[in-house]
């Protein structure tokens, strides 16, 4: 009885070694969620603005995209969620903001792909003292702006702004789902 229980063991091993190196046939198939990844701009400088004015428009610039490097090698989606900025100095709160606009382009001034306006609220900004969050406004994959290597922010607030210069942290977060065939 062992003999035969050894040869069918054996069997199995074999069989299921030959399926692993059979071309075209996935034994495995799955999804993964990736935990929210977020972009940090410290120290955002917002410089001080004349009276009277309505909107205030700043850019900058993620050149270094490491900690998203890896989802660009994958089968993955990669979606814009949200962004949040974070009064760090000249300002207690961001009260004064009635619309924000985030507006999402590749770095590369030779890259063929369009500004997505991501981030955007317009009379419905809710800030939570030196906080404000605003939801994506689209869920167009992010995938080839992080393949250009480099993400340009094109900032648009609009409301009573300061006319003091301050500073904020941005954070531009992503969130994704690859697929792995094995």
């Amino acid at each position: 009885m062992s003999i035969y229980m050894n040869t069918i063991s054996r069997s199995a091993v074999v069989l299921g070694l030959g399926l692993l190196t059979l071309p075209g046939c996935p034994l495995v198939d799955a999804e993964v969620d990736a935990q929210e990844v977020c972009l940090t701009y410290p120290n955002f400088q917002v410089p001080a603005v004349a009276g009277g004015d309505r909107s205030l428009q700043q850019s900058f610039v993620f050149d270094d995209l490491s900690s998203v490097k890896d989802l660009t090698k994958l089968d993955a989606n990669v979606q814009f969620v949200r962004a949040e900025v974070r009064a760090t100095s000249g300002i207690e709160d961001f009260n004064f903001i009635h619309s924000a606009k985030l507006v999402v382009s590749s770095g590369d001034p030779d890259s063929e792909l369009l500004p997505m306006t991501m981030y955007n609220c317009d009379g419905d900004c809710v800030p939570d003292g030196d906080h404000l969050e605003i939801p994506a406004a689209l869920g167009n994959d992010a995938i080839e702006y992080l393949r250009s290597n480099s993400i340009k922010i094109d900032v648009e607030l609009k409301g009573n702004v300061p006319s003091i210069a301050w500073t904020m942290d941005i954070d531009v977060c992503l969130k994704a789902r690859a697929s792995y065939t094995l």
